[in-house]
């Protein structure tokens, strides 16, 4: 009698990494168009209102972060098109793609560092009273 070993299936991790980078992606890309309305629309106010508005304009800078915002989604956007969605790639998009990540992520600091400023503030001080 002869005993055969099988290995047990295991779940493919690649996939379930990829669709986890390829939701970030989509985020990303959401968080970037995000960035270009409210750079648009709140930009100058932003930049003149005070020194913590300035935060989110990367120091008063609202026209510096519209144009990485704008970059940064229009490489994903292309990009997205270009690897079906961020499942498919080769190493010459998957530099253009860490490239986009890179000024999304510039574009969307100032607006990350504003919310984790105002949240850590309200936790730290409560509501303040007038």
């Amino acid at each position: 009698m002869v005993t055969m070993l099988q290995r047990m299936p295991r779940h493919n991790t690649a996939t379930r990494n990829a669709s986890r980078s390829a939701i970030g992606m989509w985020v990303l890309m959401a968080a970037d168009l995000m960035a270009v309305v409210w750079m648009h629309t709140f930009g100058p106010w932003l930049d003149q209102s005070s020194r913590l508005t300035a935060t989110a304009t990367l120091g008063g800078h609202h026209v510096v972060v519209l144009g990485f915002a704008a970059a940064g989604f229009l490489m994903l956007a292309a990009l997205a098109l270009l690897t079906d969605g961020f499942t498919k790639t080769t190493p010459k998009l998957t530099l253009a793609t860490n490239a986009a990540c890179v000024v999304s992520v510039v574009a969307v600091a100032g607006l990350i560092a504003f919310v984790l400023v105002a949240l850590l503030g309200r936790l730290l001080f409560g509501k303040l009273r007038p």
